[in-house]
């Protein structure tokens, strides 16, 4: 495994192949087992079959006291203290007497207040911490699919299986783990507005505005951009570097796993035309180089690159992304899965290896 980064590297791919190994054997063996050839590109027009939801995992089961509707424990809601920028759990959270041991998956409607987007229901986890009567204000995640036909948040769960790889995370650290949210960046027809604002739809309103605004007002959580994450997988991947590089006081840190070189809709031709209404200027401006050069140097921000080693196609940008962040100065670190392609295959252990680099850095496990 080949990987580049700050010192905790290191540590951090040991922990990410600890919570490979953490999980359920039987998913552990649809992750590592598919063969390349068997799993198509996610980009390529398959996804992983979607399967409904309960409003409550079965490991905590809906007779638990009071929660919201939709399955948010009603301890989790802010009231009146001020949320901390960041915080160091690490040190100092205690695990109170009957935390669960597992955390709880859910769906929630995040409305497109300000953008107007349309966007179908997105997937909330909560770790065991934040189910407890007195939970911390904790670490945001905010993941994105991969684009193809019939593509959504659901992917996390049936491709990337966040709830196992989270819950892996948290019995590692005492239940604590970040807060994931995972919205609907492609509208109902699983189309590509490219998570920017235009004739394809205000992605990129709804991803900044409307989806951390529920978030702080439904959630305890941290406040500062240290604390608050974008990252996803192929067309996912593109927009956290988008993103990240755009808006670095709303996300500190940026997991890409397989992303494109920038938002397209396949020539530059035709993404000028129909994904930016003819303006070639705005088109150029949401390159993730001219964001980068745009909002650099960045002093603060941290960066996961990941692809495998056989994706010939969209692996060839992850080095070129890295070394474009590096040089803007953020602090990258990149992870490359030999014999690896472009499918969930690859993409589970990929944001595996990046959630696990990613709790030192925000406060869930020692080093930072």
């Amino acid at each position: 495994m080949q990987h580049t980064t700050r010192s905790k590297a290191v540590v951090a791919v040991v922990v990410a192949m600890t919570v490979l190994t953490a999980v359920n054997v039987g998913v552990a063996a649809t992750w590592w087992g598919r063969s390349s050839s068997a799993a198509a590109p996610v980009d390529a027009g398959t996804t992983a079959t979607a399967t409904p939801l309960p409003t409550s995992s079965p490991r905590n089961p809906p007779s638990t006291p009071a929660v919201s509707d939709a399955g948010i424990p009603a301890a989790e809601a802010p009231g009146t203290t001020t949320a901390p920028a960041t915080a160091d759990l690490a040190s100092t959270w205690t695990p109170p007497a009957g935390m669960p041991t597992a955390g709880r998956l859910l769906h929630v409607t995040i409305p497109a207040t300000r953008s107007h987007f349309t966007a179908r229901d997105a997937l909330l986890y909560l770790p065991p911490a934040a189910l407890t009567a007195a939970p911390p204000h904790l670490p945001v995640v905010v993941l994105l699919s991969g684009q193809s036909r019939g593509a959504g948040p659901e992917d996390l769960q049936t491709g990337g299986h966040i709830e196992e790889t989270m819950d892996a995370l948290a019995a590692l650290h005492r239940g604590l783990a970040p807060i994931v949210v995972v919205p609907d960046q492609l509208g109902p027809e699983s189309a590509n507005p490219m998570c920017v604002d235009g004739p394809l739809g205000n992605s990129r309103t709804y991803l900044l505005h409307d989806v951390p605004a529920w978030v702080t007002t439904h959630l305890r959580v941290q406040s500062g951009a240290g604390a608050w994450t974008i990252g996803g997988f192929s067309q996912g991947g593109t927009c956290a570097i988008q993103l990240g590089a755009g808006d670095p006081a709303r996300f500190g840190n940026l997991i890409d796993v397989s992303g494109e070189a920038g938002p397209t809709l396949g020539s530059v031709a035709t993404t000028i035309a129909e994904g930016f209404s003819g303006d070639a200027a705005a088109y150029r401006a949401a390159q993730p180089a001219a964001l980068l050069a745009a909002h650099g140097p960045y002093r603060a921000s941290n960066a996961f690159f990941a692809a495998g080693a056989d994706d010939h196609v969209y692996g060839q940008f992850t080095p070129v992304q890295a070394q474009r962040a590096r040089a803007a100065g953020m602090h990258v670190t990149t992870w490359i899965l030999p014999g690896a392609r472009h499918n969930w295959a690859t993409a589970g252990p990929a944001l595996a290896a990046g959630l696990s680099w990613l709790m030192p850095l925000v406060g869930l496990a020692p080093g930072r």
